[in-house]
Formats: structure tokens, sequence, C-alpha cells
């Protein structure tokens, strides 16, 4: 029986399903509405890049945020990549990349355009300046009115800012650069692609480690699409992998049998990850990488590559088990979970502008503004967003009923 078992997941697999799918709805919910106790984090971890910076400022946080980086942003592009699937197989090409224009590009433009410029006004107002290439303190204060600063924020590159609006300009880009190739995937078997295997599940490690032990010390991680070999490969990978695994659903058996062993790998290496990163003094990237410096963070490298992606199989073969179930409440938040992206950061960012400058300590801090930014942000959904057609057209929504 157990031969019989393996022999059927090396034959090529039936089509996937286009069904609607529960627990990736849950898994799309909760990675999004993570994004509030994790950006609310940035406000008070040591990392430099953010709009917003406490003060006083928490190491221990930036153990907080890395062991959610690793594995975050890769869930979000396998369930986008996943969706991708049902939707290509729906509507075709061309009725797909017009879908993902509305959906995606849109949201994008819109949120860039008329919500960013809050933003950095107030990581101006902070003393930061974020571009391109990375973040650094203003030299002297800074002084002009938001007036002065808006029309400099469309004509200036160094006031220009996409925020956590990246993800979206990246999914819209690999949206364009893999239909081709997602489309021929539908319309043949793909032997290789569909021979699932434990040992198969284990070889995109291969070239996601060699991105985090060579790329990454190049591009270590601003989002800027034209420069960030390093995001733009990584993340390309989690992208693939979520339609194969919408394509071929033997890969899904798979995970279902090996999700365990792939939890305790993910949590081992990302434990190790965060031990080597505190004996090192912190998580602090250098500058200028010297061979010496790169050579002692490699093993590390290699340890977030393998955390990040064994986590996700993991939470994927959780999800799968637990959370393929709907409800009244699963509705309205996956309906809620691309506006809330977009509109998250604002409430942050702005909350957090006035609350770092409370004296009161960190963990008051932290526990004012994730009190206040997730209501705030609801409450302008609720009442702003969901119930007005070009609020919703704007944020990605489909029409109301």
């Amino acid at each position: 029986m157990r031969r019989q078992r393996t022999l059927q997941h090396m034959m090529p697999s039936t089509p996937g399903s286009t069904a609607r799918r529960h627990d990736l709805d849950w898994l799309r919910i909760l990675a999004t509405y993570l994004l509030f106790p994790y950006h609310v984090a940035k406000t008070f971890d040591d990392v430099p890049i953010y709009h917003v910076k406490n003060a006083e400022l928490s190491p221990g946080l930036d153990f907080f945020t890395a062991f959610i980086h690793q594995w975050h942003m890769p869930l979000f592009f396998v369930l986008a990549g996943w969706s991708v699937y049902a939707s290509l197989t729906r509507r075709g090409a061309a009725s797909f990349l017009k879908e993902r224009v509305r959906r995606v590009l849109v949201p994008f433009v819109a949120g860039a355009l008329l919500l960013c410029p809050f933003l950095k006004y107030a990581e101006l107002c902070s003393g930061l300046s974020i571009t391109a290439t990375g973040a650094a303190p203003l030299v002297g204060r800074y002084d002009e009115t938001f007036l002065q600063f808006l029309p400099t924020f469309y004509t200036r590159v160094d006031r220009f800012t996409w925020s956590h609006l990246w993800f979206l300009l990246y999914l819209f880009t690999f949206t364009l650069l893999y239909t081709p190739l997602f489309a021929r995937l539908i319309r043949r078997p793909g032997r290789w692609l569909a021979g699932a295997s434990v040992a198969r599940l284990y070889l995109p490690l291969l070239p996601l480690v060699v991105i985090q032990t060579t790329l990454r010390f190049r591009w270590p991680g601003v989002q800027n699409l034209y420069d960030d070999w390093a995001n733009l490969t990584y993340y390309s990978l989690f992208f693939i992998l979520g339609f194969v695994l919408a394509r071929w659903p033997a890969w899904e058996e798979i995970i279902d049998r090996e999700w365990k062993r792939a939890g305790v790998i993910g949590l081992a290496a990302v434990t190790a990850m965060l031990a080597g990163w505190h004996a090192r003094g912190g998580i602090v990237w250098p500058v200028e990488p010297t061979w010496p410096s790169v050579a002692s963070a490699l093993p590390l490298q290699v340890l977030s590559a393998l955390a990040g992606y064994c986590l996700v199989i993991a939470i994927l073969g959780v999800a799968r088990r637990s959370l393929s179930f709907t409800s009244p409440a699963r509705d309205y938040l996956a309906e809620s979970s691309l506006p809330v992206y977009v509109l998250h950061q604002l409430a942050i960012v702005l909350l957090g502008y006035f609350i770092v400058q409370l004296h009161v300590g960190i963990a008051a801090k932290f526990t004012l503004l994730l009190a206040t930014a997730v209501p705030i942000t609801m409450l302008v959904y609720h009442c702003l967003v969901r119930p007005i057609p070009l609020a919703r057209a704007l944020l990605g929504m489909v029409a109301s009923a």
C-alpha cells in the first residue's frame, strides 16, 4: 500500500481545483492583520528603516520583527501565486491581466499617490529620510508645512515613497513576468513539476540559499524594484511555488505528510539564526560588507532561507488541517484584507508620530499605538471604503451587489 501511494505521488496529477479555499482565505486574513503588531513594533525596533521611530529603541523587538520577516512576506507571495491558478484558469490570460490591473495596480497607484504623501511627511518631520538606497537622519530641522512639501512628493525622487505598497508593485511585476509561463503550465502536464515527493519538496531550498548567501549581500532589502535583485528573485520563487501547489494538488498531500518535520526544521533554524545575530550584538547589516563580515554572516543567511521556506510549508499544512471552514466573520475579513493592507500603515505612522512623543515607556506606547491603529483603520474601512463604490474601486475591491 505504501509503495502504491508513492507511485501515485510520482505520476502527473490531475489539474488543481479552482474552488475557493477557506484555509487560504484565513491565512491571507491572518497575514494581513499581523501587519498591525509587526509595523507597530517597527516603530520601536533597532532597524532604522521605518517612517517614524521612537527615541528609545528596543533591540528585543528586532528579534520579534525578524522572526515574522522570515516567513511573512514569503507566505503572502505563495498565497498570491496560488490565487493566480484559479483566476487564470477561469478567465484566460487577457482577462486575467485586466483583472490584475484592477485588483493590484490600481490600489498601488491610488495608495502611492493619495496616502503615501502623509507617510513621507511624517517621516521627514521625524528627522528621517528613507530613499531608494536606504535610510539616513536629516541634517538639521525639517520645517516645511505639508502644503509646501506636497508638490515635492510628486516631483522629487528623494521625497517619493511607495512604502509598504511595494508588495503590490512586485506582485504586479511578477504577474506580467510569469503569466505566459503559468498559462503554458495550465495547458501542458508539466511532468517534472507534477512528480510530487518529499525530496523534491525541499529542492527550492537550494536556490533560496544561493540567493541569501550571494545576492542578499549586494541587495540587502530596499524594495526599489529597479535595483533589488535579491528580493525580486527570492520572492519570485515563493510566487511560483504558490502556483505549482495550486496547479498540482499532489504537492499538498506531500505537505500534509511533511508539515510537522518542516515546522521543527523551520523553528530550529530561526532560533539558531536569531541566536547567531544576538551573539553578534544585534541585527545590524554591515553598510559596506567585507569578506570577514560576509563569511561570518553566511551561516545566518543559510538559516534564514531554511527558516523562511520550512515555516511557510508548516503554516500551509496547519492551515489545511485547521482552517478549512467558513463563517460570516471570514467573509467580512476576507473582503477587507486588501483595503486594510493599503490603509493600515497610515494609521500606524500618523498616530505613531504623536505617540512616540509621549513621556511613557516603550510597552505603554506599543500598547497604545496598537490599540488605536486597529480600530481607526477598521472604522475607516467600514464607513468610508466598504459602502462607497469609488473607494472600493480605488482599493481593488469588487463592486458591491
